[in-house]
């Protein structure tokens, strides 16, 4: 559809909106219309009543005339197994609001927060998005950026306090929140939030890469993990369906989005356990010399390949292998890398694949692709030989593994898989 091309150093085209051309007869009709477009970096794991409402407050709050999601695939940042298909999710996002949909690769979307954070605002600032829009424990972007700031320091009692607690062997979130506690106590609550953590990293990333995307912090409007909280946070809506709770875990959707839950529903859904000798195997069979992970010291990796044997499961081994130094969530990334064997991101994205556009937005690819200077597509096939692609291939045919849909399980989806147009 769109030709993937590699334009390291061609400048971004200027942004000035669609140009629609109409002939009518010998006469050209040209006007150019200026369009707004805002991004998201998501996973939608799954999409619920929460991400819904941050939609429509990203298209009140910016002025967007359009939405495009960044949308992470077959393994997220947690590096567990996402419950429902990317495509699926891909799908929910548009009925949801978003007018597209475009891949942030495993090399970014199943690493650490820094990782995450930058591989989302590249392709979405190399797509010319105006704006980035993120849920956050916060909308007061004064207290973002002065955490920013005081997590920026180098030298100081911020930095002193975070060698400290790291010596101490603390994870490097606990850490800094608290040692930025220790200097500035009104930000100690705030950095114990995920979601403020990844909107420093958003903010971080908008500044090293020079982007002209403005930032705009949605408050969330619930608890992480109460199962009972209004709207249920997408922790508690995986528990309802693991307990097969269907209609209460679609009860706060449109129907839209809960059309695709029930059509999911239950063989469509990851099963990690079904992953596990799979995940043994490959673990114990590591080559430490030859492997390498930015969520992995050798030292850490060699206790991952030891406590292999003696595991079980692939969530014994995690239990195994954690210790206070380390989140349940850095050993789970490690693992999966260990299994897809990911490639270090590069620099900047040599290519950024649509997954899916809204039917009322024809004219949104052609923009996005001219103001990426080339960079967009959709032709998977142009993509084969790309190490970054191929890893993606890697990671949809394994999770298709873990689920119990014979269409999934088959290799070779990710050249298969229908365009979305809705």
């Amino acid at each position: 559809m769109y030709a993937a091309c590699v334009q390291p150093d061609k400048a971004r085209p200027v942004r000035v909106g669609f140009r629609f051309t109409i002939l009518i007869g010998s006469a050209i009709m040209s006007k150019v219309i200026c369009v707004k477009i805002a991004g998201i970096i998501a996973e939608y794991d799954p999409l619920h009543a929460g991400h819904i409402h941050h939609l429509r407050e990203t298209r009140t709050r910016t002025g967007a005339d359009r939405i495009v999601c960044a949308l992470g695939g077959a393994f997220t940042q947690r590096g567990d197994a996402a419950l429902f298909d990317k495509y699926a999710r891909a799908e929910m996002a548009l009925r949801a609001g978003a007018d597209a949909v475009v891949e942030l690769p495993e090399v970014w979307a199943c690493r650490p927060a820094q990782l995450f954070a930058r591989g989302g605002v590249m392709i979405l600032d190399a797509l010319g998005a105006d704006c980035l829009s993120f849920g956050c424990e916060t909308e007061d972007m004064d207290a973002l950026y002065a955490a920013l700031d005081l997590c920026s320091r180098r030298d100081g009692a911020y930095a002193a306090a975070l060698h400290k607690n790291l010596g101490e062997g603390k994870s490097y979130p606990r850490a800094l929140s608290e040692a930025a506690g220790s200097v500035n106590p009104e930000l100690a609550p705030l950095l114990e939030g995920p979601n403020f953590i990844l909107a420093l990293e958003y903010l971080s990333a908008i500044r090293e890469l020079n982007s002209g995307m403005i930032p705009c912090a949605v408050k969330r409007t619930s608890p992480y993990h109460a199962e009972k909280a209004s709207p249920a946070s997408a922790s508690a809506v995986r528990q309802m369906l693991s307990e097969r709770r269907l209609d209460e875990a679609c009860k706060a959707l449109p129907e839209g989005v809960a059309e695709v839950y029930r059509r999911e529903y239950p063989d469509g859904l990851s099963r990690p356990e079904m992953l596990d000798a799979f995940v043994l195997s490959t673990v114990r069979d590591l080559d430490v010399s030859s492997f390498s992970s930015p969520d992995g010291s050798e030292g850490l990796i060699n206790r991952l390949v030891s406590r292999s044997r003696t595991s079980a499961s692939a969530e014994e081994l995690v239990q195994a292998v954690k210790c206070k130094r380390y989140t349940h969530a850095r050993i789970r990334r490690l693992v999966t890398d260990a299994c897809l064997r990911l490639p270090m991101p590069p620099g900047r994205p040599k290519y950024i694949r649509l997954l899916g556009v809204r039917k009322d937005a024809p004219n949104l690819p052609g923009e996005l692709y001219r103001r990426s200077g080339g960079l967009l597509t959709a032709d998977a096939q142009a993509l084969k030989n790309d190490p970054v692609f191929q890893a993606e291939c890697r990671a949809t045919d394994l999770w298709g593994l873990g689920t119990a849909r014979a269409r999934y399980r088959r290799a070779g989806r990710e050249f298969t898989q229908r365009f979305i147009c809705l």
